[in-house]
């Protein structure tokens, strides 16, 4: 059992306010807990970078157990790195998922019920995760997992209306109803790869995705080989494609078995910059929220190991299809239209 002060950062208003209902059960919980706990809830967006900026030097320091989804997790994170410095954070994390598509937490190896939290306090196993950095317009902010730009920014300004569905059915709700109104970006990217190569690609795009795991939207399978601690961010573009073959491809993003195509680009990357190529502004998403200012270019590039997270050990993994309720082994989803090559 660790001895520290343990602070918990917590939304109440996570996933239509499920939030509330389950820090209420962790007060509960951890009213006869062995050492102090400290539980700060938020109430504006923002307040828990605040949070994790100004909490009290600790020798040692404690955990943090965040409780909401990934737009909590990417707050928390941008306070320790602003506040640590960006090469490491030193406090550990323990993240009680509470959101809408809780896309971190399949990178995890731990479950996601507030027993399975309260014993990654106790005996987790320490496990470092790299994060991705984003530089614009004098600005610098961290990503744990996704940075977005085109239809997925369309997305989120829809998705409120579809509050009321479970996380992958309100993305692939708003979704649809982006796809109506939306027109592909002029967009230019410049990349290095594993190697250090330098690349580019240029079209008019319907998504540009870099991530740090394999899944973004509640469970969209875009990286599907990804990997939070390998040093290499993930790039995901598509060009502009016709309705059906969205539709075509849907099913397979979902299930992670899309192939690089013609207008659908897979590449693990060190770094890269997005601009649009005729020279306007750029609006972008970060871990699922959209960042209010707009950009002329992003210039992004990996911190290696730069938070710790405290996960269960290897032999104890929880898999996908625990997780969910799945048939291990099973990938059934429906697929509209006829199968054939990604485009």
């Amino acid at each position: 059992m660790r001895k520290e002060t343990i602070h918990v950062i917590a939304n109440p208003h996570a996933a239509s306010g499920r939030g509330k209902r389950v820090i209420r059960e962790l007060r509960v919980r951890l009213t006869d807990w062995p050492t102090p706990v400290i539980i700060h809830e938020t109430s504006r967006p923002g307040e828990a970078t605040e949070w994790a900026r100004d909490l009290p030097e600790e020798t040692p320091s404690g955990p943090i157990l965040v409780v909401g989804g990934d737009g909590t997790l990417h707050e928390v994170a941008n306070g320790l790195l602003q506040r640590d410095g960006a090469e490491a954070s030193r406090r550990p994390l323990v993240l009680l998922p509470v959101g809408t598509g809780n896309d971190f937490n399949r990178m995890l190896r731990s479950g996601d019920s507030i027993d399975d939290a309260l014993g990654l306090l106790r005996r987790g196993s320490p496990r470092p995760f790299d994060v991705g950095r984003v530089r614009y317009s004098g600005q610098v902010r961290y990503f744990v997992n996704l940075l977005g730009v085109g239809i997925d920014v369309a997305v989120l300004q829809r998705r409120h209306r579809f509050a009321l569905l479970p996380g992958l059915l309100q993305y692939l709700g708003a979704l649809l109803s982006a796809l109506l109104r939306f027109r592909p970006l002029p967009t230019t990217v410049r990349y290095l790869d594993a190697r250090g190569t330098e690349h580019h690609l240029e079209g008019r795009t319907l998504l540009t995705a870099v991530t740090v795991g394999p899944s973004v939207g509640g469970g969209f399978r875009i990286s599907p080989d990804a990997r939070p601690d390998d040093g290499l961010l993930d790039l995901f573009q598509v060009e502009r494609l016709s309705i059906g073959e969205i539709a075509r491809i849907l099913p397979r993003v979902v299930r992670g078995t899309q192939k690089e195509g013609r207008r659908v680009h897979m590449r693990r990357i060190r770094s890269g910059t997005i601009a649009r190529s005729d020279q306007g502004p750029l609006t972008f998403e970060l871990d699922g929220e959209l960042m209010t200012a707009q950009t002329m270019s992003l210039e992004i590039d990996i911190v290696p190991g730069a938070l710790t997270l405290l996960d269960a050990p290897e032999s104890l993994e929880v898999t996908a299809s625990e997780r969910t309720g799945a048939i291990p082994g099973s990938d059934e989803v429906p697929v509209a239209g006829s199968p054939g090559e990604d485009p």
